[in-house]
Protein backbone atom coordinates (compact mmCIF):
# COMPACT_ATOMS: atom_id res chain seq x y z
CA UNK A 1 0.00 0.00 0.00
CA UNK A 2 2.75 2.59 0.89
CA UNK A 3 4.56 1.97 -2.28
CA UNK A 4 1.59 2.53 -4.56
CA UNK A 5 1.25 5.74 -2.36
CA UNK A 6 4.14 6.95 -2.84
CA UNK A 7 3.76 6.19 -6.81
CA UNK A 8 1.10 7.70 -7.72
CA UNK A 9 2.04 11.16 -5.41
CA UNK A 10 5.63 11.10 -7.39
CA UNK A 11 4.76 9.52 -10.73
CA UNK A 12 2.39 11.73 -12.29
CA UNK A 13 5.39 14.77 -11.72
CA UNK A 14 7.31 13.23 -14.00
CA UNK A 15 4.80 12.19 -16.21
CA UNK A 16 3.67 15.70 -16.46
CA UNK A 17 7.47 16.36 -17.39
CA UNK A 18 7.84 13.66 -20.28
CA UNK A 19 11.36 12.53 -18.01
CA UNK A 20 10.19 9.22 -19.72
CA UNK A 21 13.60 8.06 -18.27
CA UNK A 22 13.63 8.78 -14.86
CA UNK A 23 9.72 7.48 -14.60
CA UNK A 24 11.21 4.33 -16.16
CA UNK A 25 13.88 3.94 -13.40
CA UNK A 26 12.13 5.09 -10.52
CA UNK A 27 9.27 2.78 -11.12
CA UNK A 28 11.77 0.25 -11.47
CA UNK A 29 13.59 1.11 -8.09
CA UNK A 30 9.88 1.37 -6.41
CA UNK A 31 9.25 -1.87 -7.84
CA UNK A 32 12.17 -4.07 -6.77
CA UNK A 33 12.27 -1.94 -3.37
CA UNK A 34 8.37 -2.83 -2.48
CA UNK A 35 9.27 -6.76 -3.90
CA UNK A 36 12.06 -6.83 -1.33
CA UNK A 37 10.22 -4.96 1.44
CA UNK A 38 7.55 -8.04 1.25
CA UNK A 39 10.12 -10.36 1.15
CA UNK A 40 11.90 -9.23 4.21
CA UNK A 41 8.46 -8.91 6.01
CA UNK A 42 7.02 -12.23 5.50
CA UNK A 43 10.70 -13.35 6.34
CA UNK A 44 10.33 -16.08 3.26
CA UNK A 45 13.80 -17.74 2.64
CA UNK A 46 16.01 -15.82 -0.21
CA UNK A 47 18.99 -16.79 -1.20
CA UNK A 48 22.34 -14.39 -1.25
CA UNK A 49 22.93 -12.41 -3.91
CA UNK A 50 26.49 -13.75 -3.50
CA UNK A 51 25.78 -17.07 -4.48
CA UNK A 52 24.61 -15.43 -8.41
CA UNK A 53 28.10 -13.80 -8.18
CA UNK A 54 30.06 -16.99 -6.95
CA UNK A 55 28.22 -18.77 -10.24
CA UNK A 56 29.17 -16.00 -12.73
CA UNK A 57 32.73 -15.80 -11.63
CA UNK A 58 33.93 -19.12 -10.80
CA UNK A 59 34.64 -20.08 -14.65
CA UNK A 60 36.55 -17.02 -15.36
CA UNK A 61 38.64 -17.76 -11.73
CA UNK A 62 39.14 -21.53 -13.35
CA UNK A 63 40.21 -20.16 -16.34
CA UNK A 64 42.77 -18.27 -15.27
CA UNK A 65 44.12 -20.29 -13.02
CA UNK A 66 44.16 -22.57 -16.16
CA UNK A 67 46.35 -19.59 -18.09
CA UNK A 68 49.10 -18.97 -14.93
CA UNK A 69 49.35 -22.86 -14.46
CA UNK A 70 48.43 -22.19 -10.68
Amino acid sequence: MVGCLIGWIDLPKLVRGKQWKETAVYSGMLLSATVFSVIAVNLWEFPSPLYIIIWIYEPVNQFLAYLTGT
